[in-house]
């Protein structure tokens, strides 16, 4: 079955490269979460927003004023994590309401703001065994990356997250032993790599496509030795097969509690 829905061996590599490079390609997927700056070290869309000029910059200082809400997030999060669901649920309404009074903020900061109330909402659900909320949650998170998107484009990174969503419905389905709509989001997410899906579609009808990467690394230019490495990942096939594959290997591989959002 790995075979098949991997669609080719696995490679060999060094596995704390792997580690490191599959949360950038994967969105958020498996970061740890101990550090107490998650959504800004740990995000690398962000450092890559500010690399565009002076319209990304500004809003990078906007939105690191509502790190103390993501915060509020995080902790409901960890708080899941450990096993304690209610208490982490008490958490994320707090943080939701927190959430609710950037009414006033650009609509792309509300989306990004969004996309990590529903993903932490979908692991809230997870956790619950209420499996279509869970999914939901994770359809919503799509949508705000779109709506992010659709005015403010120096967040192109964001768009990897959407790749990320497929995968967590994969491994809700899998869950839910539905094996058929397991593979069929595992494939949708292959897809996206090769522009076969693309990753999301903007409010105006733009299509956020994988090969737009290339592109919008090329207006950053140059790259010092470490936006290479991190670019690459996402623009080196072999690279980016890696790692898809090594994420999908260790998802079918264990039924551990997932950690997403």
């Amino acid at each position: 079955m790995w075979w098949n829905l991997l669609n080719g061996p696995l490679y060999r590599g060094d596995a704390q490269r792997s580690r490191q490079r599959l949360g950038f390609m994967l969105g958020s997927l498996d970061i740890p979460m101990g550090a107490s700056d998650i959504f800004t070290k740990n995000c690398d869309w962000l450092y890559f927003a500010q690399r565009t000029g002076r319209a990304g910059q500004e809003w990078a200082e906007n939105y690191r004023c509502h790190l103390p809400k993501l915060e509020v997030g995080k902790r409901a999060l960890e708080l899941m994590r450990r096993g304690q669901i209610e208490r982490g649920g008490e958490l994320l309404q707090e943080f939701i309401g927190l959430v609710g009074t950037a009414c006033n903020e650009p609509s792309s900061i509300k989306a990004v703001l969004g996309r990590y109330t529903h993903g932490i909402q979908g692991y809230y659900f997870y956790c619950r065994g209420e499996f279509a909320s869970a999914k939901e949650a994770m359809w919503l998170a799509h949508e705000n990356v779109a709506r992010a998107l659709s005015t403010a484009d120096w967040l192109r990174l964001l768009a990897v997250h959407c790749q990320e969503f497929r995968l967590h419905m994969a491994r809700i389905s899998r869950n839910q032993n539905r094996l058929p709509e397991m593979q069929a989001y595992i494939g949708e997410a292959r897809a996206m790599m090769s522009d076969g899906l693309p990753l999301c579609e903007t409010e105006d009808g733009r299509k956020i496509l994988w090969s737009g990467f290339k592109p919008f690394f090329d207006t950053l230019q140059p790259l010092t030795p470490e936006e290479t490495r991190e670019a690459n990942t996402l623009l080196d096939p072999n690279e980016r097969e890696y790692l898809f594959n090594q994420f999908v290997r260790n998802m079918l591989s264990s039924r551990a509690r997932i950690k997403y959002a």
